[in-house]
């Protein structure tokens, strides 16, 4: 029988036999591998995202319980809540400080011990362990006047869903007492009531608004919401300007009131005009400094420009950058997330009425679910 005869297979520069099968993938079969990938990909990341932002949402509540775990300690070791700011310039009208104009005034400029423009925050330092940045504070002086101390950024006074510190991209530095600092900005605040808390004009530094009986709110009234007189009391939330108050004076009972909650960060509209897109735009930033910087109203008042409720882009009302909502902290120091289609269609819907400390409306936490 002849031989069988076999073909003599490749071999490679080493000597090693090639498979006469061995090939690399085609153009086809990459661009498929990579189709596939992408697909893969494109279904986790939202699902990565997601879980990231749940983080941040939790830590941002963890935030406002530690903030009112510190309010709630320094009322029941000083027996009263912190007035909402130590200032002394006011205009003529009754309550009507300038906080924000006092925080920035030329260290120098003023008698020592005079001027302050600081905020209750302030007074939390040493309840939120950082006693050592509260002990620097030099008392003699304002805001502009312990810089070093003001714009030192405090990790638990900013939303992680929103930033870690101040971003100049966006203007967050042009919000702050002083356009050069670059930290020391706050995104929660305390409850001033359901008032027309703060002027609506820059010019002015959104300074208190008048408290005597010749203001009102809301501007105009609805069959459901009256319009109530600043003096009665019956607008008020838990902070005061510039007195401390008890936790006795809410009537109506700390787990039915509101007391800490996200604060919007709001900047005019490049090339805007009008108050919409201006001054009504226009928010304050800085956990030192006193008044609207960290404080928010929950009024409706659509004559004076607040449609009320959340992140409605005016500047005395709350808001977040969380999806559908902002985390809110009751009197009785337990926090919720409430949902920005919570009833605010006047000034005494649920959602203002908590704000109110006293007005003796039958609202409950439980009209937020």
């Amino acid at each position: 029988m002849p031989l069988l005869s076999l073909r003599r297979l490749p071999r490679s520069a080493t000597g090693v036999c090639l498979s006469a099968t061995a090939r690399g993938f085609t153009l086809v079969e990459v661009l498929v591998v990579i189709a596939i990938v992408a697909t893969l990909v494109a279904m986790l990341l939202p699902a990565v995202q997601a879980a990231r932002e749940s983080a941040r949402r939790t830590q941002c509540g963890n935030h406002v319980r530690q903030l009112t775990t510190a309010l709630l300690a320094y009322e029941s070791q000083r027996g009263a809540f912190p007035a909402a700011t130590s200032v002394a310039e006011k205009d003529a009208c009754e309550g009507c400080y300038d906080p924000w104009r006092e925080a920035g005034l030329a260290p120098g400029s003023f008698a020592a011990g005079s001027r302050h423009g600081t905020s209750w925050i302030l007074l939390m330092l040493p309840f939120m362990e950082q006693t050592a940045l509260a002990d620097r504070w030099n008392a003699q002086t304002n805001v502009k006047g312990n810089a070093a101390v003001a714009q030192t950024d405090i990790p638990a006074l900013y939303c992680p869903s929103r930033r870690s510190g101040i971003r100049t991209g966006v203007g967050d530095h042009l919000n702050l007492v002083d356009s050069t600092w670059r930290g020391g900005g706050t995104d929660y605040g305390g409850c001033f009531g359901r008032l027309d808390g703060f002027v609506n004009d820059t010019a002015e530094g959104h300074r208190f608004c008048d408290m005597s009986a010749s203001t009102q709110t809301p501007l105009v009234a609805t069959t459901t919401a009256p319009r109530v007189r600043h003096d009665t009391g019956l607008l008020d939330g838990i902070f005061h300007a510039t007195n401390p108050r008890r936790a006795a004076a809410a009537l109506d009972g700390l787990s039915n009131i509101i007391l800490v909650g996200e604060l919007q960060r709001l900047r005019p509209i490049p090339g805007g005009t009008g108050a919409a897109q201006t001054y009504n735009r226009t928010s304050q930033d800085g956990w030192a400094v006193g008044g609207v910087a960290t404080l928010f109203d929950l009024a409706t008042d659509p004559h004076r420009s607040n449609p009320g409720g959340l992140n409605n882009l005016f500047f005395e009302s709350p808001g977040s950058d969380h999806v559908g909502g902002a985390f809110f902290a009751l009197g009785d120091g337990s926090v919720r997330f409430i949902s920005e289609f919570v009833d605010a269609r006047d000034n005494g819907a649920a959602l203002p009425l908590l704000g109110s400390i006293r007005d003796g409306a039958a609202v409950t936490s439980d009209m937020l679910d």
